[in-house]
């Protein structure tokens, strides 16, 4: 995505006979930007089209290492803040246009359901770290099921800044270095420093990317050595390569051989960045190498087309408009787009990208008051610029919170008042009406994927080989003492029990984490599930017995008959020794799903809809998956009871995303905080019930 002023530089240069900006290159822009919008547009047309980022990646990698290295050479430092400063020019312009512009459609296209995660990516991508809140939000319980946002595509945009920003440090280091030893030039300290970084990059993206691999796509550790790549082309490229025209013309030709393959090999399925990363790259390599031949067949000839000049010269712009015209384009027509709708989505982002450069990009770069100007100048029209788009987001942000603060001091209200036919309540009886719940929907659609309850703090991660240790409740000594474990699907029941411990002098520890949920450890556990099975036992096991464990978890998405009949084996394995102590172990069935569709209906719908019933699904659909928990519960002859609160969720058969006033869904399976405050008295009862002594 970096692009430089047509220029060349002498034969007699530290990068040798090799121009400082070459044909080829624009018609690398042009492949690499068209692959990821028609991927965007069409996976199944191009499937491998993402590789389009990688080779921006290693351009970028070459060109700023080949400029910084002849500043280097010929005035004997780096001058950080002017690289900076046109960097700023040439980048945030454009960048800042498409913010804004998408920040203010989020307003008025987006469903508020979508808001907070929105605007907060917004503000990442206007600060340069969206690629690290993505690869966060990629292993993150509350993000699972989180839509894509209209600014999602700036994670490249993130990473390439990151790289602006080190690079130049990396050369003064090795330029001061190589004033220190004297006998070694700068090109050799910088190769050397580059190598090592992409070596460890390219390691670290391999490990990571078999380990991790939604992060790994995005973190900058693994995408560093492709830019480290094509700075090693520019600095030695000279030195190893033959100059013969029809050798660089077969390296051109092998070149686009090996991104055709990459592009149209590649799916979404393939391991990536990690090894298969190396492909593309060397593609890329490959054809910049073979660049500037003047054979009559050569990838120059073809890269000389006016077609291929412009969408090298509008890549950037048309990279940052083609994603959010993508996302906003289903909002407005109301469905996905067909095949017309798809071209007309090309067509307009081809003329907003060629708007931009013609008007915002180039004026910009070029603006005598800036580029004439010292650096300071620059960085303080940027710094006001990017505080003026970031308002936007901002008060998004802050409206959300503020929802948030009336949302918990409503629902205390009415918990604490017990609202009639509030919530869970109102599917207990058939006709309930609240006239003075009036038209109000809690959770607000806004805040609806927040409304956690701040309890997630409390799960254990993956890899965690220990409990957060969260404790509520009684501190009374004859507290009855209970205990909760499974996965995110225990951890969203806690708002509501935290409610009823005091009133019913309850003790609640939680062993909860993603995963790894409680029975007999296996030969196949990883280290951490089998420290928190082993820790889960002794807890239950040893000490003071506790009066009741309550189970429930999500269970698999696909398991087979075996896996199954393992399951309950190991499960009922860790449960006897706790029920020979005289501890009551409850099962509570895990609750009712969203299907896609509804989910995707509640997210194009208002809150007056969904109180009139929007969205609902059979009850048929609700349950995809078999409850592994019950399943073992049911081999115990009864020693184990099952707590079963479908009905609540799905009376009469019909499950609707709102009920009494509340939302019951904050994403496809995970229940709102707010609905778990109104379900725990119901649950609480029904559990006293259960382990009542004769």
């Amino acid at each position: 995505m970096t692009q430089l002023q047509h220029r060349t530089v002498p034969s007699d240069t530290a990068l040798g006979s090799m121009p400082r900006l070459q044909p080829d290159i624009q018609l690398l822009r042009a492949i690499a930007v068209l692959s990821v919008v028609v991927f965007h547009l069409s996976a199944s047309a191009l499937p491998g089209g993402y590789v389009g980022v990688d080779v921006f990646f290693v351009i970028s990698g070459y060109l700023i290492t080949g400029h910084l290295v002849r500043q280097a050479t010929t005035t004997g430092r780096i001058d950080l803040a002017a690289f900076w400063a046109r960097r700023i020019r040439r980048l945030l312009p454009a960048a800042l246009l498409v913010l804004a512009v998408t920040a203010l459609l989020i307003w008025r296209l987006a469903p508020p359901t979508s808001w907070a995660q929105f605007f907060t990516e917004t503000v990442a991508s206007a600060t340069s770290w969206e690629n690290w809140f993505l690869a966060a939000s990629s292993v993150d319980y509350l993000a699972e099921g989180s839509a894509a946002s209209p600014v999602q595509h700036f994670w490249s945009l993130s990473v390439e800044e990151q790289f602006y920003l080190a690079l130049p440090l990396v050369v003064v280091v090795c330029t001061a270095a190589t004033r220190r030893a004297g006998r070694l030039e700068l090109r050799q300290v910088l190769t050397l420093a580059l190598s090592v970084i992409g070596i460890a990059s390219l390691v670290t993206s391999i490990a990571v990317t078999s380990s991790a691999p939604a992060p790994a796509y995005f973190v900058t550790p693994t995408r560093a050595w492709e830019f480290a790549a094509g700075g090693l082309l520019a600095l030695i490229g000279p030195a190893v390569l033959v100059h013969r025209d029809r050798w660089r013309t077969g390296a051109g030709f092998l070149g686009l051989v090996l991104l055709a393959t990459s592009v149209l090999m590649y799916t979404g399925d393939t391991p990536f960045p990690g090894i298969a990363a190396v492909v593309p790259v060397v593609g890329t390599l490959l054809v910049i190498a073979g660049g500037s031949s003047t054979h009559r067949w050569s990838v120059t000839t073809i890269a000389r087309g006016r077609l291929s000049n412009f969408f090298g010269d509008t890549s950037y712009s048309l990279y940052l408009w083609h994603w959010p015209v993508i996302v906003f384009a289903p909002m407005l027509l109301g469905r996905p787009p067909g095949w017309p709708e798809s071209i007309a989505v090309l067509a307009l982002s081809i003329v907003l990208a060629a708007t931009t450069r013609h008007f915002i990009e180039d004026p910009v770069r070029r603006a005598p008051k800036l580029a004439g100007a010292r650096p300071r100048r620059t960085f303080t029209v940027a710094a006001g610029a990017t505080a003026i788009v970031l308002c936007i987001p901002l008060i998004g942000l802050a409206s959300v919170r503020v929802q948030e603060q009336d949302l918990t001091a409503t629902v205390d209200a009415y918990v604490q008042s017990q609202e009639p036919c509030f919530g869970a309540a109102a599917a207990l009886t058939r006709e309930c009406s609240n006239p003075r719940l009036a038209d109000e929907l809690l959770p607000p659609l806004a805040v609806r994927t927040e409304d956690t309850g701040d309890t997630f703090r409390c799960s254990a991660a993956a890899d965690a080989t220990d409990f957060p240790g969260c404790s509520f409740g009684s501190e009374r000594a004859d507290a009855v003492r209970v205990a909760i474990t499974g996965n995110s699907h225990a951890t969203m029941l806690i708002p509501g029990l935290t409610d009823q411990l005091q009133e019913r002098n309850w003790r609640l520890d939680v062993y909860v984490g993603k995963g790894c949920e409680w029975r007999e450890p296996a030969v196949d556990d990883s280290e951490a599930c089998s420290a928190r099975r082993t820790i889960l036992q002794r807890a239950f096991t040893g000490g003071r017995a506790y009066d009741i464990v309550l189970v429930t978890s999500k269970s698999p998405d696909e398991t087979s008959v075996a896996e199954q009949a393992a399951i309950r084996t190991a499960t009922l394995a860790a449960w006897r020794p706790v029920l020979e102590r005289g501890t009551s172990i409850v099962v509570l069935r895990d609750n009712p799903r969203v299907p896609v569709t509804a989910a995707a209906c509640v997210d194009r719908t208002s809150a007056a809809e969904l109180l009139d019933g929007a969205c609902a699904f059979p009850v048929t659909a609700a349950y995809p998956t078999f409850d592994l928990n019950t399943a073992a519960a049911a081999m115990t002859d009864g020693a184990v009871p099952v707590i079963d609160l479908g009905e609540l969720y799905c009376p009469a058969g019909t499950c609707s995303p709102a009920v009494g006033h509340v939302l019951v869904y904050r994403d496809l399976h995970h229940i709102t905080a707010t609905w778990s405050r109104t379900l725990a008295p119901i649950l609480v009862e029904a559990i006293e019930q259960a382990t009542a002594r004769p």
